[in-house]
């Protein structure tokens, strides 16, 4: 084991945690939000369509929205999201709430995998503290209850960490567990992600404690493992379809660097910096702090490990060339595994600070969703209740007496929390936790109908279908973006023909979307035929127009 004690930190105060406890509040945070809502725009729409034609039979090799190609990523998540939707499907769920119980299963591996690194890195009362700091990290919420194959690389990279932490102890093992990590990073994202948790496995062995041959044998058995498997995709997918496969290779192949022929560095510079400061708190200020305070100590393996790897992370993500937010998850287990190193030595005003804030912004939020809840269902307060209809028309509030006892039991539970006294750093962690998963969970029992009344695209898509020509007609679209050719695709079976393309040319129908206040007519003599948009947007107008003299 990784651990090294420091002699003011072995009278530390008997712990008294319960590892039921911390699994359950994990199983709290996890569960509410995966069923029983619509997906959303933009990632969820193109995730619920591709499981869809997975499901219906389509390609495995080829993951496709709306009928065409997509393949921004490897398909592993969304192999794992079709199987639970067809087992979701046994049991009357829809295709978007049986596949979301993918995102369920990975997010859980990632924060086990978080958890058994700083168990073997730090010790065993640790392990607890870098899950407890994942689970109240802001920028894990949403991707950790939505369609999202981030949280499958994630889970990769958390147990990569682990077998590297693992290594310099049961090297076997270790490497068993890394060729498997690498293989899910590779499978659910690019050949970047593997080739990042390589470079870190390859960085170790700058240090004593990695610097072994039976580390250096660990290392080539996890490559000559690993490397087969992810080559395992882009085999198949050459032997599918070659224009796809030069579309991911040259495109797509390194992840947030690009492709093979599109590596870019530094563009768009900072937005990732401009991210993290809220991404990933609590994270980076618990980690701070412990570096800080602990600086004299940072040649200890346990630093070593998750100062890379998160550097590593870091420079990698100032080069990308793609500003999404999934990218940045790797960032938060290098920084929760730093953060427990230091949590139960944490200077008192450090850790006051982080459960004040904590406690207040939590206890504030909560007091808001009651407050929105008695708008809702009570009118009160009057003004806040016709806002709510107002940007919602179509919103009818049903009272559930379910919802209501289970905002108050989860009320209850984050008070009991935050009044219970432990060592003040893990405090500080656990009222965090608690407050984020208290707050998401009145979120979804309260707000969920209401937020599916305006963001869901189920209604005006079958306020559509009714005009639309028979099954086979052809039907060209318009400015429409892929996640809203995907909607149209999963809710309606209606495969858009992009403007300007050969098969578009026969097209006797024409779907359009248009901004707000966009009346600009399509030339060509098409004649509309409806108008609509989603209750709670005013920006996107959809147009369905026919051909003129058809």
């Amino acid at each position: 084991m990784l651990t090294y004690t420091p002699p003011h930190e072995q009278d530390l105060p008997r712990p008294t945690e319960r590892p039921w406890m911390l699994l359950l509040l994990c199983l709290v945070w996890l569960l509410p939000g995966v069923i029983g809502r619509e997906p959303l725009k933009p990632d969820e729409t193109i995730l619920a369509d591709i499981i869809k034609q997975m499901v219906d039979g389509g390609s495995l090799i080829l993951p496709k929205v709306a009928g065409e190609p997509w393949v921004e990523r490897a398909p592993l998540f969304y192999w794992v999201a079709a199987g639970f939707a067809v087992i979701g499907k046994w049991f009357g769920l829809a295709i978007h709430d049986g596949a979301r119980l993918a995102t369920c299963l990975f997010t859980g591996l990632a924060l086990w995998g978080t958890g058994m690194a700083g168990r073997e890195m730090i010790g065993r009362r640790h392990g607890r503290s870098a899950v407890l700091i994942l689970v109240g990290s802001v920028g894990l919420l949403l991707p950790g209850h939505m369609l999202s194959a981030d949280t499958a690389v994630m889970a990769g990279w958390a147990w990569g960490l682990y077998a590297l932490a693992l290594a310099p102890r049961a090297p076997i093992p270790a490497g068993l567990l890394l060729a498997a990590a690498l293989a899910v990073c590779g499978l659910a994202g690019s050949l970047t992600e593997p080739t990042v948790l390589l470079l870190v496995a390859v960085g170790l062995m700058g240090f004593k404690a990695w610097r072994t041959s039976r580390y250096g044998i660990m290392l080539i058995l996890a490559i000559a493992l690993a490397a087969p498997v992810i080559l395992v995709w882009p085999l198949a997918l050459y032997k599918a379809d070659l224009a796809a496969f030069d579309t991911w290779l040259h495109g797509y192949a390194l992840g947030f660097l690009g492709g093979v022929s599109a590596v870019r560095a530094f563009h768009p510079f900072g937005y990732y910096f401009k991210l993290l400061p809220w991404f990933a708190w609590p994270g980076w200020f618990l980690a701070g702090a412990t570096l800080w305070m602990q600086h004299d100590r940072l040649a200890q393996p346990r630093f070593q490990l998750p100062i890379l790897a998160g550097g590593i992370m870091l420079a990698c993500l100032a080069l990308s060339i793609r500003m999404q937010p999934g990218y940045a998850l790797l960032v938060l287990p290098p920084l929760a595994l730093i953060g427990a190193v230091g949590l139960d030595v944490l200077r008192r005003g450090a850790s006051a600070f982080v459960n004040w804030f904590g406690v207040m912004t939590f206890g504030v939020l909560l007091l808001c969703l009651w407050v929105a809840w008695s708008a809702m269902h009570l009118g009160y307060p009057v003004r806040l209740a016709h806002r709510v209809v107002e940007l919602a028309p179509g919103f009818v509030p049903s009272f559930s007496l379910g919802m209501f006892l289970f905002g108050l039991a989860v009320t209850a539970f984050w008070v009991w929390a935050v009044s219970r006294r432990r060592p003040v750093g893990r405090q500080a962690v656990t009222n965090w936790a608690a407050g984020m998963t208290a707050c998401w969970c009145l979120a979804i029992a309260f707000m969920i109908t209401w937020v599916d009344t305006r963001t869901a695209y189920r209604g005006v898509t079958a306020a559509l279908a009714p005009h639309l020509p028979a099954r086979h007609g052809c039907v060209a679209g318009m400015d429409l973006q892929a996640s809203q050719r995907a909607v149209f695709d999963y809710y309606l079976g209606l495969r858009t023909q992009r403007l300007g393309s050969v098969d578009a040319h026969a097209c006797t129908w024409l779907l359009r979307q248009a901004d707000h206040g966009d009346v600009s007519q399509p030339e060509g003599g098409w004649i509309e035929v409806w108008h609509g948009r989603r209750a709670g947007d005013n920006n996107e107008h959809y147009f369905l127009y026919r051909k003129q003299g058809v």
